[in-house]
């Protein structure tokens, strides 16, 4: 019997395959959940190897088509909710340890290292992004994933950048980030929304069975296969052992909106405009808030 990756229901339905990719999406009626049904899939196997043999180049590429107030800002203040949330004796004696996982090019742990006063590190499963933060931020990340990498106990914060909807098991990977952090250690992450907007493309994808279904295919798919809700992301995490959960959307577009357009492949003419459109809806605060903001404390 199917089971919801989130909050361990049984209670998941799949609609029709996309005409397009034949992708299908299973929902969770218990949480709110919604994710890819085959996320194991060769498309995205092979999406997920690409990634991990990108050089500093090709990775740098990569960082330079993000919106660039989509991070210092969102950095700051979870640095910020980190430092307020740690017990007084975190760090031992010593700067508390932020250890970043999927850390990218090492930017949010340069500004927890340099304005937070943290120590840092952090993980990355291509080689290209671990020589990117060396290079750039003077930040030393691990290569390779968590589970190899041995950490018990030894940091007392951990961060994940939209990396949730990356990794095939969640809750293996919140295991392991619960195991690295000490007593009283705290996590932050972002993470894709499941929103109402979502939920409106995915009802015309249903009733058109699957032959309009651009919108779900490009908010599911290789780069993430799992859109939480507020519910569902509050029930893995207290699933897993973590305690204090709060969830909050958030009006956060990573991508530059040329980019996020691009990448659903429309006719090219549309670009210019459709992008124009998506950042005067971001700038009046009006487009959907489309990442999770979540909190939380290990039990």
């Amino acid at each position: 019997m199917p089971v919801c990756p989130a909050c361990a229901g049984t209670r998941v339905r799949t609609g029709p395959a996309s005409g397009a990719t034949g992708r299908q999406i299973t929902a969770c009626r218990d949480c709110g959940v919604h994710y890819w049904a085959d996320h194991e899939a060769a498309e995205r196997q092979e999406a997920i190897a690409t990634q991990a043999e990108l050089t500093a180049e090709g990775y740098s590429d990569w960082v330079d088509i993000k919106r660039e107030q989509a991070g210092p800002e969102a950095w700051r203040d979870a640095i910020a909710w980190i430092r307020n949330a740690l017990p007084a004796d975190a760090g031992h004696g010593g700067p508390p340890v932020i250890y970043d996982v999927g850390a990218g090019d090492g930017h949010f742990l340069s500004l927890a290292r340099d304005e937070g006063g943290f120590a840092v590190t952090g993980n990355e499963i291509a080689k290209g992004a671990v020589e990117l933060a060396k290079e750039r931020y003077d930040v030393d990340l691990d290569l390779g994933v968590l589970e190899d990498l041995g950490h018990v106990e030894d940091v007392d914060a951990a961060t994940l950048w939209c990396v949730l909807a990356h990794v095939p098991d969640g809750d293996q990977l919140l295991r392991e980030v619960r195991t690295m952090l000490r007593p009283g250690g705290v996590l932050f992450l972002q993470t894709p929304h499941w929103t109402a907007a979502d939920g409106a493309a995915l009802g015309v994808k249903n009733l058109t069975r699957g032959r309009v279904s651009k919108v779900p295919d490009r908010r599911i798919a290789q780069h993430h296969w799992i859109l939480h809700t507020r519910r569902s992301i509050t029930a893995q995490l207290n699933r897993l052992g973590f305690v204090d959960v709060v969830a909050e959307p958030k009006l956060r577009y990573t991508l530059t909106s040329r980019a996020y357009f691009a990448s659903m492949n429309p006719p090219a003419w549309t670009i210019g405009p459709a992008s124009w459109l998506l950042d005067k809806a971001v700038a009046s605060r009006l487009a959907p808030r489309i990442v999770l903001d979540v909190r939380a404390r290990k039990g």
